[in-house]
């Protein structure tokens, strides 16, 4: 996969080779209030391959003992910078220091389905029944 990489910006790591995601870092300090979001700059832009979609992921260790949460999609069509857009839902804010791991990027496979507008779906043995049919 190419990138490149603004003037200051980390490049994208794993910390080990099996890993899934490649750590992305922020590029500047800021201050994350509870109960608030944040955008933070990563300077990485990637040319992902065609059939596949970038996923930002919250960091295992960020959301364990932080509560912060990162999300988002990057289409395989987007050359743009990626940003982190965090949320903060614990009980103290966090200050993310430039250079900090603050998500991971995974690439994933991609299928493009045609949609087809019909009148019933046939549903699988669970059918229709959501959240906690299952017991838990």
């Amino acid at each position: 996969m190419k990138i490149r990489l603004e003037e200051n910006a980390k490049t994208p790591t794993r910390a080990h080779d099996t890993d899934a995601g490649l750590d992305l870092y922020a590029m500047h300090s800021g201050l994350l209030r509870v109960g608030r979001t944040a955008t933070f700059h990563t300077g990485v832009h990637v040319q992902l391959p065609r059939e596949t979609v970038g996923l930002l992921l919250p960091k295992s260790g960020l959301m364990v003992r932080n509560d912060i949460l990162t999300f988002g999609v990057i289409d395989s069509g987007y050359s743009g910078e990626i940003l982190v857009h965090m949320f903060n839902f614990g009980s103290a804010d966090y200050y993310v220091q430039a250079g900090d791991k603050i998500s991971q990027l995974v690439v994933s496979r991609i299928v493009y389905e045609d949609i087809e507008v019909v009148d019933e779906i046939e549903g699988g043995e669970r059918g229709q029944n959501g959240f906690g049919s299952t017991g838990a």
